[in-house]
């Protein structure tokens, strides 16, 4: 089943310089995720919308598929990419109705299973199916079923949260539930979301310096609490000396500048289910 519009991609040949181009045009975040898949010979990076995705492609080398398709084309829209609950289901489907497949069976790509239609037989556009559930894909579900909830929160006076709010809405894309307190919270304030909202990681976002002082805190609060078994990880202008004593305090991982939220995900999907 066609669940929604998952995004459209566009053959560029500057990533950075596109997505530089609708931050600044369009007010648009900046990437998401980013990936190179080497077996297609391309690199894919995502921006988000509010609603579905702009993937960009840059080719790796000229004798790629968007290589050939940028020296044909130039650069601009390249497919459309339709959301499905269950990819295989749906390629099979499809393929009965007599149209013509560019992939029978399911690969990896940067949202999950994909699987391409091809363009002779859906009205020349090149059409993409993503299962973003299931294995390979970016839906990440506890052992019991339920989605992971990650809360992304600003410690201490910084108001400086763009990073936080491409963080949490880099993992609602992910699959994930991304929930972002806002600026100038306090610890307590800290903790307090995370017991609500029964998330199974919190992520400390911190730009003014004082995470030697925040981070003990909200971890001190957390064991208080009784919810010290969930993973606290940090994010910011950390300086390398100060990583180990934040994670010998407990701090189960450090991200500094430059840090792209592919990693973060991946690392969140790393994490062992909670008791």
């Amino acid at each position: 089943m066609i669940t929604g519009l998952h995004h459209v991609a566009l053959a560029v040949r500057d990533i950075e310089r596109t997505a530089a181009f609708y931050r600044d045009t369009f007010g648009l975040p900046g990437i998401e995720a980013s990936e190179t898949l080497v077996d297609q010979g391309v690199r894919a990076a995502f921006i988000p919308l509010s609603n579905a995705r702009i993937e960009l492609l840059q080719p790796l080398r000229d004798d790629t598929p968007v290589g050939r398709f940028l020296e044909r084309h130039g650069e601009g829209l390249h497919h459309i990419c339709l959301e499905t609950d269950d990819i295989l289901a749906e390629l099979r489907r499809i393929a009965s109705t007599g149209v013509r497949l560019v992939d029978e069976t399911p690969r990896h790509g940067l949202a999950g299973l994909i699987g391409f239609l091809h363009p002779q037989s859906t009205g020349g556009v090149l059409i993409e199916l993503v299962q973003v559930t299931g294995e390979g894909g970016a839906m990440v579900v506890e052992h019991d079923g339920r989605i992971l909830r990650v809360l992304i929160a600003k410690p201490g006076l910084d108001g400086h949260d763009r990073g936080a709010k491409v963080g949490a809405r880099a993992l609602r894309g992910a699959g994930m539930e991304g929930i972002y307190t806002g600026i100038r919270q306090t610890p307590e304030m800290i903790v307090e979301a995370a017991l609500q909202e029964d998330v199974d990681a919190v992520g400390l976002s911190v730009l003014s310096g004082a995470h030697m002082e925040l981070c003990p805190r909200i971890l001190q609060l957390m064991r208080e609490k009784g919810v010290d078994d969930v993973p606290v990880f940090l994010g910011g202008i950390i300086p390398d000396e100060d990583v180990a004593p934040l994670k010998a305090a407990g701090i189960t991982e450090v991200f500094g500048p430059g840090t792209t939220t592919g990693a973060i995900i991946d690392y969140v999907r790393s994490l062992p289910p909670r008791d």
